[in-house]
């Protein structure tokens, strides 16, 4: 028994490391709708599909350093983001990817 939960320990644990390191993934922007941001991974096969990660950008968002600088975003950047603490998919910062 003491093995197990070592075992889901060591589980939950990897899950949580492997969890927060993909704020740190690096997004290519497909589309911007106001202010909806359509991502799909940097790193694609032609010939794969993939789903798109959606996410939500205010006046409050740090694009570059900045606040309110949407329009510094421009479709086929690379971006790097992280959401607002517990207010996914509401977007806190997002750099550049690269």
């Amino acid at each position: 028994m003491r093995y197990k939960i070592q075992f889901l320990l060591v589980s939950c644990l990897t899950s949580f490391v492997l969890c927060a390191c993909s704020a740190n993934d690096a997004y290519v922007i497909v589309d911007i709708q106001g202010d909806q941001i359509s991502l799909g991974p940097d790193d694609q096969d032609p010939d794969a599909s993939y789903a798109l990660t959606e996410v939500t950008v205010d006046r409050k968002t740090r694009i570059y350093g900045k606040r309110d600088n949407q329009s510094a975003l421009t479709k086929d950047d690379v971006i790097r983001f992280e959401f607002r603490k517990d207010q996914e998919p509401v977007v806190e910062t997002i750099e550049h990817g690269n």
